[in-house]
Formats: C-alpha cells, structure tokens, sequence
C-alpha cells in the first residue's frame, strides 16, 4: 500500500505529465502529442501483460 507521501509523489509527477500533454495540444504540436501518447499507452500495455 503507498504511502500518503508516495501517493502525493504520483499525483505530482502526472500533474507535470497532463501539463506538458496539455501544451503539447495548446501549441499544436500533434506529432509529439501522439508520439508521446503511443510511448505512454505502450508501457502501459507492457506493464499490463507482466
């Protein structure tokens, strides 16, 4: 079970990812958008099938 101090790290670190995710799709920047999505959704996959 995490921590409140590791949930609080978790939520930090992907408050920093939607940021950039977000600017990425504020400043048009759709190739690096996707590129970054199919990355994440990837390792999220492989993690998965451990």
């Amino acid at each position: 079970m995490p921590t409140d101090i590791q949930f609080k790290d978790d939520l930090r670190k992907e408050e920093i990812k939607l940021e950039e995710l977000l600017n990425l799709l504020k400043n048009e920047e759709y190739e690096k958008l996707q590129q970054k999505l199919e990355r994440d959704l990837k390792r999220v996959r492989e993690s998965l099938q451990d």
